[in-house]
């Protein structure tokens, strides 16, 4: 079963009872304001030199455990992660409309890591996507590094996601950190069925973040090495005009419609759910332009934030900005093998 969630809305107020030394990051905003307070020192100090030894957290009070508070409103999950060795960062960011938000990530203390500029990817992911798609509308986003072990990639909650990255390059953290951020828009401000539709999560995500990871590096998720180091001089859209096309050339049957419990194991999913998705959604950005559809998926997005739309909606909305008929191209989330012959 290779789907993902799919959850009502609801408000969470958690109380979190912890051994004193460990640090915690957590879906909503901290309410405890001595622990907030500490947690955005250290981080603020911990963006000032990064390659110098970081402050680390130490508890004060000498009590044995403590207890965090944690208040979320309007998400589908909630989620907490627990180190006693992680460095904080902290720095805020502040959107196209003046609203700031809070911004923090955790990770493990490691001599030169390419964490040590974490907070600047996700300040970069989220500026960007809430420039794509409309305004992050949480009032903190966090990051947090998994343990070192063989998987790799990430998992995303509302507010927070868990990478486990290990090994990683520069920009393969920013990458996958701008795609974990991206599912607050999809999976948790818009709620859509990753059950039903796993394609309206990961497929528009993908979407994007081929577009964050192009024009910021001119790489690409899933050619990587292979790329020629020749179309590092490419302008960007040309840049993912020649990676569109050779993304075409993968032979990808299944429908992107296909609920996650129909395919066939993991390679499938991501090839179907990804990949083809934002394929698809690159024709529509090459038959109206990019502007265009970043309109119709702004409309989409204001629509029907918190609301669990369904892909009859979402051509509703893009039909709005396109003032055309779209039934071709929606019906191709059902179409077999190649989308364009």
């Amino acid at each position: 079963d290779m789907g993902e969630f799919y959850s009502e809305y609801a408000a969470y107020a958690v109380n979190i009872t912890v051994p004193s030394a460990y640090v915690v990051g957590a879906t909503g905003t901290l309410q405890t304001s001595t622990e907030l307070a500490t947690y955005k020192s250290l981080g603020a100090k911990n963006i000032t030199n990064r390659n110098a030894e970081p402050a680390l957290y130490k508890p004060s009070d000498g009590k044995p455990t403590k207890t965090l508070t944690y208040f979320a409103a309007n998400v589908p999950d909630f989620a907490w992660f627990a180190d006693k060795e992680f460095v904080i960062q902290y720095d805020t960011v502040q959107l196209n409309t003046g609203k700031i938000i809070d911004a923090f990530s955790f990770y493990h203390n490691r001599p030169k890591t390419i964490w040590n500029n974490s907070i600047d990817y996700i300040k970069d992911g989220v500026k960007k996507y809430s420039g794509w798609i409309g305004e992050y509308e949480y009032p903190v986003v966090q990051v947090v590094e998994g343990p070192k072990n063989n998987s790799s990639g990430g998992m995303e909650y509302p507010m927070i996601t868990l990478i486990t990255s290990p090994d990683a390059k520069i920009e393969t953290l920013d990458a996958v950190i701008a795609h974990e951020i991206g599912h607050n828009w999809f999976m948790s401000m818009l709620g859509t069925n990753e059950r039903a539709h796993t394609w309206m999560d990961e497929g528009l995500n993908t979407y994007f973040q081929f577009r964050y990871e192009g024009e910021k590096y001119r790489t690409n998720a899933i050619f990587g090495s292979a790329l020629p180091s020749s179309l590092k001089s490419l302008p960007s859209d040309k840049f993912l005009e020649l990676i569109y096309q050779n993304l075409e050339q993968i032979p990808m049957q299944t429908a992107m419609e296909t609920p996650a419990e129909k395919f066939s194991g993991s390679q499938e999913y991501g090839l179907i759910s990804y990949v083809k998705t934002a394929v698809w959604m690159y024709l529509l950005e090459t038959a109206i332009g990019r502007e265009n559809t970043d309109k119709a998926v702004q409309n989409y997005f204001l629509k029907w934030k918190d609301k669990h739309p369904q892909p009859a909606d979402m051509k509703a909305a893009f039909e709005e900005v396109t003032g055309t008929n779209l039934d071709k191209f929606f019906d191709l989330i059902n179409k077999e093998g190649k989308l364009v012959k």
